[in-house]
């Protein structure tokens, strides 16, 4: 049974616990107010940083993006230790650096969702032994250049504003006089089915979106409702905030 070690035992640990456990891993986890809720049958709390590195050769690091370089090199890596940072807009070369001698990896997955084993992952550079870690939490991507996984990680902020997406459309359902317990599986079970479409068919998104809105019809009005109110764009602005924030393109 593989044992992975975690350091930073926030919301995202809890959810990796979730998802892969139930695939033959064991965790040891770093000491936090939080993490003796994390303590079962798989999960050991371990009383120092140090020790979930002495324990353990594959280390997750989940800490605050904004102090856990500077966390990591106040700890001793071992060659064989092999590092992956889920810590949003920490690049490759500062981590491994941080690190050394163990070799660095870089992830973004989007947490809730892989409690489940559906949330897609990043990985790069690639890695067989994380790649059938993240495997057991979704489907994984895996990239061999830096630039365009950057790029890819704006979806982990993509992921958490879809809940919130999801939420003003069911309150909307919901003041119009549906139940709203019905409102959430309505909208979710039509997102599954939209995205199931996405992926299964050759066809460019292009060539999709002209057959599902007709001519008149109500799709094409609440489209050009949202186009009218720039809805649709602002995506587009949002999301090159998120990149600046990421330091990509």
């Amino acid at each position: 049974m593989t044992t992975i070690g975690i350091l930073g035992t926030g919301h995202l640990a809890d959810f990796l616990i979730r998802g892969a456990a139930p695939h033959g891993y064991r965790f040891i986890v770093s000491p936090s107010r939080r993490a003796a809720s994390l303590v079962c049958d798989h999960v050991t709390l371990a009383p120092s940083n140090q020790t979930v590195l002495d324990q353990a050769d594959l280390i997750v690091v989940a800490l605050p993006a904004r102090d856990g370089l500077s966390i990591l090199q106040t700890l001793r890596f071992r060659p064989e230790h092999s590092v992956l940072s889920a810590m949003a807009g920490t690049r490759l070369q500062p981590l491994s650096q941080a690190v050394a001698p163990a070799r660095a990896r870089c992830t973004m997955m989007p947490g809730h969702a892989n409690a489940y084993g559906v949330g897609p992952s990043l990985l790069y550079p690639p890695d067989p032994a994380w790649n059938a870690f993240l495997a057991t939490l979704g489907p994984v991507h895996s990239f061999t250049e830096e630039a365009p996984f950057v790029t890819a990680t704006a979806f982990g902020a993509l992921s958490g504003a879809s809940f919130f997406l999801i939420e003003t459309l069911a309150d909307w359902f919901t003041r119009n006089g549906l139940p709203e317990a019905e409102a959430r599986r309505l909208i979710a079970e039509t997102l599954i089915g939209n995205a199931t479409v996405v992926l299964r068919e050759d066809l460019p998104l292009a060539a999709i979106t002209p057959g599902v809105a007709t001519r008149g019809g109500i799709t094409e009005a609440l489209v050009a409702r949202l186009r009218e109110a720039d809805a649709l764009d602002a995506w587009h602005a949002a999301l090159d905030g998120v990149l600046d924030r990421l330091g990509g393109v």
